[in-house]
């Protein structure tokens, strides 16, 4: 295997960066470097960055950029057309080059964004461009060591799973040492690349504006940090145009791919939002928000008097869905959409408000083939929002993929609206459990790095197939729901969802358990739900199940 290694580390010497090639002096790093080939999933590729077949760099990339131009040599009957974009993160911009060039030299002609920009601007500007296909470089809320090649349709919606198995196929056929990559500035000057017109992102803001609800946010004060990503100027512009009032975490504007202020910058987690919670406090702002780098997920923590309160992205979807139902309009038919690993609670407050809630599989793009479905029947306008528990919303069919820019609006909007009533986010929550019943939440993930990583998850998945536990947190399992042979749609039984690695454990008293492997990282993830009478129950049962969960996601 030395001579894999050597060829690899030959032709990309000139192109890694110093901490990357002393991660690869590790045996067990160089090891897994050189296993296999990256990974095409459903979405395109994540991975971590460095030498090697099995990691993101300009060969991987170049190989993944001709075998997608191969595809759409193939299945257009006109000169196709890719739009690129990419993140702030380390070789982003270089990725996206690389991948313009190899398009180019396919023939396929390559429209790229001349500055970093947000993952929802390039959805939306996919279909606005004419486009078959988009590529956007990023890894969104991961870790600075990591990086991905995520592929678009001519919707503007993450990758189909058709899709993505053609654009896999053809993946495979190319050799990522023969593949031809035009330079970047020749590519430019023959006009088989262009750059995208810097005024679509006005368009994409006043696109985001026409889903507000009209409430006057002009008492609200907030704080918000980019984490170091794209996402200042498209917020700042709707913030303005909303009358928000914010004060931002300054040294974490600037674009910096190392992520120094916030090395996991996943405004789920307390550690990223940290410094936008101190500087809410600081000013005595409402709330603290944060997008993630590439600005498809938002972050809410409600700053009070005696706490600051970071929420969940369950806990803010069903404030949205409460909120949407509550102050806007709704068309007759209303449907709105969630994950099946989003709370159960948006049931009760879907029922309550005549509202039909369909569940997807996990990932925002099946809630995009949703709203596609709706649009080809001439129902667009019943859509109300779609959210998934991994701080991921959007309200309007103006693209298909998950938007921060829209959520942090409208959790504006949904905070000045609660404030004019006399209360904040925090006691909006409470009186939805006091009327609905607690159902609160928990994800557990435990990590399976390496080569045997793969192994060991798809042996715990097989094992707990075979024989599931008798009980969770002491709660008897009532049915397990295997969704590798399909099911029908929670919310729409005519529809089937697609097999999924994901297994669903429903125990007594509403309480439920959904474990499957992630599909972006080496990880198992475990969603505790746990339903209880009052608030101490509940949570003295997700106790217990994240307990059990810990165990059943270690194997």
């Amino acid at each position: 295997m030395e001579h894999v290694w050597d060829r690899w580390e030959q032709a990309l010497f000139a192109d890694v960066e110093p901490w990357e090639v002393e991660r690869a002096k590790e045996p067990a790093e160089r090891e897994d470097a050189i296993s296999r080939d990256v990974s095409f999933g459903t979405g395109g590729i994540r991975a971590l960055m460095g030498i090697g077949p099995n990691r993101l760099n300009r060969l991987t990339v170049a190989r993944a950029s001709a075998g997608l131009a191969a595809y759409l040599q193939h299945a257009c009957d006109h000169r196709p057309k890719v739009v690129v974009a990419y993140d702030t993160r380390r070789h982003s911009l270089d990725f996206a080059r690389v991948a313009a060039g190899t398009i180019a030299a396919a023939g396929v002609h390559a429209v790229v964004f001349a500055e970093p920009c947000a993952t929802p601007l390039l959805s939306f500007a996919v279909p606005r461009l004419g486009a078959d296909a988009g590529v956007v470089i990023t890894a969104s809320h991961n870790p600075m060591e990591y990086n991905g090649f995520k592929v678009y349709g001519s919707l503007g919606d993450q990758a189909t799973l058709e899709l993505a198995h053609a654009v896999q196929a053809a993946i495979r056929e190319q050799d990522p040492f023969c593949v031809p990559v035009e330079p970047f500035e020749e590519g430019v000057r023959a006009r088989r690349i262009s750059y995208v017109d810097p005024a679509l992102q006005d368009e994409f803001v006043q696109s985001v504006l026409a889903q507000s609800t009209g409430v006057s946010c002009a008492d609200l004060l907030v704080a918000y940090s980019p984490l170091n990503g794209c996402g200042l100027g498209p917020v700042s512009a709707t913030l303005d145009a909303r009358g928000v009032r914010y004060v931002l975490v300054d040294e974490q504007c600037e674009p910096d791919g190392t992520f120094r202020t916030c090395p996991r910058p996943n405004p789920e987690l307390a550690e990223a939002m940290s410094r936008t919670m101190a500087c809410a406090r600081e000013h005595g702002a409402d709330l603290a928000l944060a997008n993630d780098p590439d600005v498809d997920r938002l972050g809410v923590a409600v700053i009070r008097a005696d706490e600051t309160r970071l929420l969940t992205g369950d806990e803010v979807g069903l404030l949205l869905l409460d909120f949407l139902c509550s102050s806007a309009r709704l068309p007759e038919h209303p449907i709105a959409l969630a994950t099946i690993v989003s709370s159960p609670l948006l049931d009760a407050i879907a029922r309550a408000a005549g509202v039909e809630l369909r569940r997807t599989l996990t990932g925002f793009k099946y809630i995009g083939e949703q709203i596609n479905l709706l649009e080809s029947q001439g129902r667009a306008d019943d859509f109300v929002v779609g959210v998934e528990e991994s701080c991921g919303y959007l309200r309007g069919t103006y693209l298909r993929d998950k938007d921060g820019v829209v959520a942090l609006m409208l959790v504006c909007e949904m905070a000045a609206w609660h404030k004019a009533h006399g209360h904040d986010l925090v006691d909006a929550l409470e009186r939805l459990y006091e009327r609905y019943g607690y159902v609160v939440s928990r994800q557990v993930s435990v990590e399976f790095p390496g080569i045997e990583g793969r192994r060991e998850m798809d042996d715990l998945m097989s094992r707990l197939r075979a024989k599931p536990p008798e009980e969770v947190g002491g709660m008897r399992v009532t049915e397990m729901c295997d969704y590798l042979g399909g099911a029908s749609m929670p919310g729409d039984s005519s529809q089937t969802l697609p097999s999924a690695n994901v297994v669903q454990l429903d125990l007594v008293d509403g309480c439920r358990l959904i474990v499957r492997p992630s599909g972006t990282e080496p990880k198992v993830k475990a969603y505790c739900f746990a339903h209880g009478s009052t608030r101490m129950q509940a949570h003295e049962r997700l106790a217990s199940m994240e307990a059990d969960a810990r165990k059943l996601a270690r194997g």
